[in-house]
């Protein structure tokens, strides 16, 4: 799983970043439901990953920013069935140690969107390594989780290489 952000964005949340640290992290919500029978349908499985955040006010240093993911697993039947949905939601508590520090709106939206997402991640992939399992589900390999920058413009990334045609005779 990629989260792509601007430069600007990561600059902002660095600047977040480099004042809290993460304190608390506590599954706020879960719901969890088997839809198939994993014998009963066609393999692979696929993933398929969504996630929302969202940030409240600063009260008494903590920055509380609540994770939101839904991972669904489907067969590779045409069309294709669900095999499980998980949707789960994290609060993470983040306490901000310089009590004179005041983030702007744009490092708490780039952190929430980037850094909350990636300090939650693993929580999650463990969340739903488990549930499935209890499900009796063999648990899917749920992905890495990586931040990279935005390409700025499509003409500074680099150009695909050119393949030679190939002919026959």
């Amino acid at each position: 799983m990629i989260i792509a952000q601007e430069p600007e964005a990561i600059r902002h949340a660095q600047s977040l970043q480099a004042k809290c640290e993460l304190r608390r992290v506590t599954l706020r919500q879960c719901h969890a439901s088997l839809e198939g029978l994993q014998s009963a349908m066609t393999a692979p499985f696929s993933l398929r990953l969504s996630h929302n955040t969202q940030a409240s006010s600063i009260l008494d240093g903590i920055l509380r920013i609540e994770v939101r993911f839904q991972i669904q697993s489907f067969d590779k039947s045409d069309p294709p069935s669900l095999l499980f949905n998980v949707d789960c939601a994290f609060d993470l508590d983040y306490e901000i140690e310089d009590k004179t520090y005041q983030p702007s709106p744009e490092a708490i939206a780039a952190f929430k969107d980037g850094n909350a997402v990636f300090n939650c991640w693993p929580y999650t992939r463990e969340f739903v390594q488990s549930i499935t399992t209890r499900m009796g589900v063999h648990p899917p390999p749920i992905p890495l989780l990586r931040i990279i920058p935005k390409q700025e413009s499509r003409k500074l990334a680099p150009e695909p290489a050119k393949t030679p045609e190939l002919t026959t005779k």
